[in-house]
């Protein structure tokens, strides 16, 4: 009987320690075990999501300067082939604005290049058939700047040939556009309002890459030359050559 009440005691006790140290195991958090974790937490959002926006942002880069790269070669290719003559811009015909004229040079990878994958209306575009990130530099139409009489006008560049380009590795003839700028068939810059920082933000994306600031000083772009390479530009710089009195449309 002694030895019964002994087992039964040491289990009954065993069963109360169980319970102890369940009940310590699913015990709340205290507030500074909280604090800790959510100051951990924080840090480790801090590291991580700047390297992946980072991260983001270079993939973008890259492929949108590739993108760019493909199209500059399609414009070489349709300047062999036409007397050294660059694809027009049409905003009110888009059936022969250079997104249609270069189709045949870009092959299956037309559809891809017109729209860098930065764009936030990317999507969009590429369901729409003349829609485009890129924006052609309106110097190639040499109609855009005559006179009344059809003369060009004094003291006017045009780049509609490769022969008129002076310095072809410093003409930009292709910009990041900005992404306000969405109807069919919006496929060039306009010259004339690129000659202020606001005017020139309303016409392309100078901060494409790592940007965010308000006035547009952060970040980068990537901008098409007539010799075929690409290069991507701080907006800072952008900027300072504007400031400086540089006409960025004839010559950077």
């Amino acid at each position: 009987m002694h030895l019964l009440t002994a087992k039964l005691s040491g289990q009954s006790k065993r069963m109360r320690t169980s319970f102890r140290f369940l009940a310590d195991s699913h015990r709340a958090f205290t507030l500074v075990e909280l604090l800790v974790v959510i100051a951990i937490v924080a840090v480790l959002t801090a590291i991580v999501v700047p390297a992946v926006g980072g991260a983001l942002d270079s993939s973008d880069r890259a492929k949108c300067a590739s993108n760019m790269k493909s199209i500059g070669a399609g414009i070489h290719l349709y300047g062999a082939e036409n007397r050294g003559k660059l694809p027009s811009i049409n905003c009110l015909n888009p059936d022969t604005t250079w997104i249609e004229q270069l189709q045949p040079y870009l092959g299956t990878n037309y559809t891809m290049v017109r729209v860098c994958p930065a764009d936030p209306r990317a999507g969009q575009k590429l369901r729409t058939k003349h829609a485009t990130s890129y924006l052609l530099n309106e110097r190639v139409e040499a109609d855009s700047f005559v006179d009344e009489n059809g003369e060009l006008v004094p003291g006017e560049v045009v780049f509609d040939r490769h022969l008129r380009i002076a310095n072809p590795s410093r003409a930009i003839i292709m910009f990041l556009g900005n992404t306000n700028r969405t109807a069919t068939g919006t496929d060039h810059i306009h010259s004339g309002l690129m000659r202020s920082w606001n005017g020139l933000r309303r016409e392309i994306w100078p901060d494409a890459f790592g940007g965010g600031l308000p006035d547009g000083t952060r970040g980068s772009a990537n901008y098409l030359f007539a010799d075929g390479h690409v290069q991507n530009i701080a907006a800072t710089t952008m900027k300072q050559r504007l400031e400086a009195g540089q006409d960025i449309t004839v010559e950077f």
